[in-house]
Formats: structure tokens, sequence, C-alpha cells
């Protein structure tokens, strides 16, 4: 009977032990953390809050200002497209006018000579015309005595007749090439001075296009140099984000301490394939060096958080992550989530109102994504101690199975 006994005493001890080793925290509370050391992170707090609004003013004003200066690149280009047609079109008018011109120049050349073959040949007619006038009725006379008989004088009297209708029937010949080449000659004036004034017009145009791409150089110039202050600022407020995280995270690892436990896969069971894991790898066709194992799942899964812990970072991060959650376990031990699609709606407005939210092992702190720098749906999911990013896949296993590398073994 006091064998029964005391085997139930020590059954009813190990059962003791056992539940409150499964019930214990993972994440204790620090003596070392003091009222200032809380006043410090809740200012901390406060004023990261602060950077993150002010970043993302910033990358709402940078998403406009690089809407802005496409816009403006796309009409400078099309601009400078139409200021090449507008040349080219003045170049073919100029060629025409050249053309034209060399034309004008060959039938005023023309021209000069039919009038003056005109005036010689009419000179002649006046002056025959003259003579015969003189003569009068003797050179009559001297047609009707040279003739031999009256057939003979009609003949006489039809050459002279005919030899004056044909200085006339030149003459009129004559008048008509004036008139033909004058009539071309105006045409090609015609022309050319319509070709002038599509020129003239066309030069207003390509100056008037040329004072538009100037003041689109001037715009471009001006956004360029807005993106560039919006940039460095940028930068300014990621340098000081970094540093308010490592003030938030040493004040937070001094407050807690991790208690122990093994982490848990951060996705259902059945997602336990890594396309990409920890170290070296060739992304976008350049090698580099992953800090984390990626875990293709279906959008909007649920990601959970791997073990207790308080959730310091809950947004988008401007380095490629997207959306990210980390959390801090205690013990600079801490963990990152990242692409994920969505928050927690409950945990984002929490975050919002304090700044961090505990969390227990297990809780869903997000859903599957592919938000920031990702070429589909997986989770990103990272383990760092003290700074140094260590390989997941040696501290969790997909079916709770023991890993090969127990996460005490970092803190110890």
């Amino acid at each position: 009977m006091k064998k029964i006994i005391s085997f139930a005493i020590a059954l009813l001890i190990a059962f003791s032990a056992t539940t409150f080793i499964v019930s214990a925290p993972l994440v204790a509370d620090s003596e070392e953390f003091t009222q200032e050391d809380a006043e410090s992170l809740e200012a901390a707090r406060e004023k990261l809050s602060q950077i993150n609004e002010r970043q993302a003013e910033l990358s709402s004003s940078l998403k406009k200002y690089s809407s802005e200066k496409n816009s403006e690149v796309k009409a400078k280009q099309t601009l400078e497209q139409q200021m090449y047609e507008t040349e080219s079109k003045i170049e073919t008018i100029e060629w025409i006018i050249d053309n034209l011109e060399s034309r004008l120049a060959e039938k005023n050349e023309e021209l000069n000579i039919a009038q003056a073959d005109y005036e010689a040949y009419h000179e002649k007619y006046v002056s025959r015309i003259r003579e015969n006038y003189e003569m009068g009725s003797t050179t009559y006379l001297e047609v009707i005595i040279m003739s031999e008989n009256f057939s003979d004088m009609l003949t006489r009297y039809d050459y002279i007749r005919d030899m004056m209708d044909y200085d006339k029937q030149i003459l009129d010949t004559m008048c008509d090439n004036i008139a033909f080449i004058e009539s071309i000659r105006s045409e090609i004036i015609a022309d050319r001075n319509e070709q002038q004034e599509m020129l003239e017009l066309l030069s207003q145009e390509k100056s008037s296009q040329a004072a538009q791409v100037v003041d689109l150089k001037s715009r471009i110039n001006y956004i360029e140099t807005n993106i560039a202050k919006l940039q460095a600022e940028q930068e300014e407020f990621e340098r000081l984000e970094a540093e308010f995280e490592k003030q938030i995270n040493e004040l937070l690892d001094k407050k807690k301490k991790y208690a122990g436990g093994t982490f848990m896969w951060p996705l259902e069971s059945k997602y336990s394939r890594i396309t990409s894991g920890f170290g070296w790898r060739t992304l976008y066709g350049k090698k580099d060096y992953h800090y984390a194992i990626d875990i293709p799942a279906d959008k909007g899964a649920p990601v959970y958080a791997a073990a207790d812990g308080t959730i310091i970072y809950y947004g988008w991060t401007n380095t490629g992550g997207g959306n990210k959650c980390v959390i801090d376990h205690g013990s600079k031990l801490m963990t990152h989530y990242n692409h994920m699609s969505a928050f927690v709606p409950e945990l984002q407005k929490q975050f919002k109102e304090k700044g961090s939210v505990d969390v227990k092992k297990g809780d869903v702190i997000g859903y599957v994504g592919s938000t920031g720098n990702s070429t589909g749906n997986h989770l990103d999911f990272k383990i760092l101690y003290d700074g140094t990013a260590y390989d997941p896949s040696l501290y969790v296993t997909p079916d709770g199975s023991k890993p090969q590398k127990d996460i005490m073994d970092l803190i110890n």
C-alpha cells in the first residue's frame, strides 16, 4: 500500500512539474529594467512612430514626384519627336524652295531670251512695214511693171502679203511663248511664296516646340532636385529609424529575457518546402547572401509567431521586405516575417496605439503574400541573435520534430 501511495505521489509531482514546464512563459520580465528604461523606451517608440509617419509622407511625395517626372519626360520625348518631324518638314520645304528658285531662274532666263528674240524680230517686222509704207505705191507699181502678166502680178502680190502674214504669225507665236513662260513663272512664284509661308509657320512652330522643351527640361530638373532632396531625407530617416530600432531592441532585450523552449514552424505544416535557403544564391542575375529561408505558401495563409514575444515592428519596410513583422523574444533573440499580404487588424490597431504588442507562440500575426521585392507568394522567415542571422532550418521543423539545433544554444 505504501508503495502505491509513494508511486502516486511521485506521479503527481512529475505531472505537476510537466504542467509547469508546458505552461511556463517563454518570455519573462527582467528585474534590470528600471523606470528610466521604461520612459526611454516610450520616448524611443514615440520618436520611431514619428519617423515612420514622415517616411510614409516621403514615400508618398517621392511617388508623386516620380509620376510627375515620368509624365514630363514623356511630354518632352513627344515634343522632341515633333521637333524632329518639324525639322524634317523644314528641310523638305527648303529643298522645294531651292528647287523652285532654280526653276524660276531658268524661266527668267527663258523669258529674257524670248523677249529679246521677240523685240529683235519685232524690230525687223516694224522696219519692213516702215519701208513698205515709205515705198508706198512705188513698190506696188514695181510689182505690176515687173510682172510678166496679170497672173504673175497676183503671184508677186500674194508673196508680199504672205511674207507680211508670216512675220505676223511668228510674232504672234513669240507672244504666245512669252505669255506661256510668264504663266509658268507666275505659278512658280506663287508656289514659292506658298512654300515660304509654310516655312515661316514651321519655323515658328519649331521655335515654340524648342521653348516648350526648354520649359520641360527646367521642370524635370526641378522635380529631380526635389526627388534628390527627398531621397536624401529618406536616407537620413532610414538611418534614424535603424538607430531608434536598435535603441528600442536593446531596451526590450533588457526588459525581457527568453525563458526557453523550441521555436515552431511559422506556417501550417503542409507548407514545408523551402525554395530559397539560407546562404549564397543568385537573385536577379547577381550573387546575393540570403539571411533567411523562403517558404512558398498560398496567398492569405496564416503566419504564426514562432515563440512568445513582443511585436516591435509591424508595417511596411522600404528595404524590400514589404509588409514586415519583427518579434522580440527577449535575450537579443528576434524573428522577422517578410512579404506578408496583410496584417491582423486587431494587432495592427494595438501596435499603432502602444508601439508594441505582446503575442504568444502560435498566434496569427499576418498572412502570406508577395509584397516588396518578391516574385511570388511566400514567407521570408529570419532568426537573429544579437543582430546576427542564423539558418532557421536548423532551429525549426515543419512537423514539430526535434530540430538539428536547440535555440537555447544561441543564448548560452
